[in-house]
């Protein structure tokens, strides 16, 4: 576990996805959201850490969908990859996973009233807390550097 690697991995996510959610926001339609919302209680519902990671970056990249950019897409699909790891450990290992579900649903909520400012600021601090959780677990012995 490295804490610098998780400060920049989280650090790049925020910058790469406030755009894209920017940009997708006006042209998201409701079988977006849709979606996005069947992921969340998929999530809710699986008991497989393995599968947490996967199920969160669907659920992100279909708040993205409607962004018009593919090459962003694809840097944001290859952060996600990177932090997947730190993702399950931050869902598992932490108990985060309420909280995490709490933010996605506000940040859905937000979506769903095309109001982007307040989803732009519900997801910079969504990963802004996560990055800090694993930081200052990682830093405060909270986890194995093996893990």
């Amino acid at each position: 576990m490295d804490g610098a690697e998780i400060s920049e991995i989280y650090a790049v996510r925020e910058l790469l996805e406030c755009e894209a959610l920017r940009l997708s926001i006006p042209a998201l339609l409701d079988g977006n959201l849709d979606e996005a919302e069947q992921v969340l209680d998929q999530i809710d519902a699986e008991r497989n850490v393995g599968r947490w990671g996967a199920l969160n970056r669907t659920f992100h990249l279909s708040l993205y969908a409607a962004c018009g950019n593919q090459r962003l897409l694809g840097l944001i699909e290859a952060h996600h990859n990177a932090a997947d790891r730190y993702v399950r450990i931050l869902l598992s290992n932490l108990d985060h996973r309420a909280r995490s579900q709490a933010e996605h649903r506000d940040l859905l909520a937000a979506c769903r009233r095309r109001d982007g400012k307040k989803a732009g600021s519900i997801l910079r601090q969504h990963l802004r807390e996560g990055s800090d959780t694993l930081v200052n677990a990682i830093e405060g012995g909270g986890l194995s550097r093996k893990s």
